[in-house]
């Protein structure tokens, strides 16, 4: 299932790393359909380029 990974802002699947806070626009899903959503409607870049990050679909 692919999922969405915010690279160098250590967000991946709307779960932040060290403790952060979550930004609201890197919750996403883990679930396949949700994840392509946000690549296609830019949400994911959009996130991305707040936080100075690369987008990134990996999938497990």
């Amino acid at each position: 299932m692919p999922y969405i990974v915010v690279k160098e802002a250590r967000y991946y699947t709307g779960d932040p790393l060290n403790g952060s806070k979550a930004d609201e626009l890197l919750v996403w899903s883990p679930f396949k359909k949700s994840a392509k959503r946000y690549v296609k409607r830019g949400w994911a870049e959009k996130a991305a380029a707040k936080l100075h990050g690369q987008v990134e679909e990996v999938r497990k």
